[in-house]
């Protein structure tokens, strides 16, 4: 007699349940194999055509000179926290 274990399903029958809408999933496992190789190939020419539409759009921005970098990083908590302080004077006295 066969354990459950080396039996295998040929065809199996899947119900599922998402809210209130029900429906049932055939599942073939000689054929599973099969299509998830074709599957995974349009997903892949998917990808890239999605990543050269966004390099169309998503330029690389402007680069700051690298001697600016450290003073704009220095004195952006200061301008920040002097900025917090006017806002706060206009709420209290506006």
């Amino acid at each position: 007699m066969e354990s459950g274990s080396d039996k295998r399903k040929e065809h199996r029958e899947i119900t599922y349940q998402v809210g209130w809408k029900k429906g049932k999933i055939e599942w073939d496992e000689g054929t599973s194999e099969v299509l998830s190789v074709h599957s995974l190939k349009p997903v892949e020419t998917l990808n890239n055509a999605e990543e050269k539409h966004l390099q169309l759009l998503w330029l690389p921005a402007m680069s700051l000179p690298s001697w600016l970098l450290l003073p704009i990083l220095y004195a952006l908590p200061a301008f920040c926290f002097i900025l917090t302080l006017v806002l706060i004077y206009g709420l209290r006295h506006g």
